[in-house]
């Protein structure tokens, strides 16, 4: 007679703490075969306990100390479209339609804009370039984003 398995693997990426996949074995002994992969992490859950992906990630805060984001990515194509959503870690994925961008919000239609990088002296402090998700429709080509550019001067 087969024991049957007491526990299973949750994977998350160990930088992001990203949930990645849920491995449920046969029986205990098949745990062993699911290691994690390259930029991996492995955790063992009991399933006598609710392991949908919520408790994953509770299990996986709990583990590490850091509240997992939500893995929800958009996929962006050559142009700056958002053609897509998906579940991924855009340190470790890849999609080929596109490139992989973080965001819980963006989807199908929206724009991938990157503000303007300005010449700074080199005393100042640098400011970070800033890229987000702009939602369809809600500029034109040469418009300055609110809230992301000083009012009234124009990128350089």
């Amino acid at each position: 007679m087969t024991i049957r398995a007491t526990q299973l693997a949750v994977f998350y990426a160990t930088s992001s703490r990203i949930l990645r996949r849920k491995v449920i074995p046969d029986n205990d002994a098949q745990l062993a075969l699911h290691q994690p992969g390259p930029g991996e992490s492995r955790l063992l859950m009991p399933l006598d306990r609710p392991y949908g992906d919520e408790e994953c990630r509770a299990m996986i805060a709990a583990a590490t100390g850091v509240t997992p984001p939500s893995g929800r990515c958009c996929v962006v194509d050559d142009t700056g479209k958002v053609t897509g959503v998906c579940n991924a870690d855009p340190a470790l994925d890849t999609h080929p339609a596109g490139r992989l961008v973080a965001s819980d919000i963006a989807g199908p239609g929206d724009s991938y804009a990157v503000t303007a990088i300005r010449q700074l002296p080199v005393a100042a402090p640098t400011a970070p370039l800033g890229c987000y998700l702009v939602p369809a429709g809600s500029h034109r080509v040469g418009d300055l984003l609110p809230g992301r550019a000083e009012a009234g001067l124009e990128p350089p």
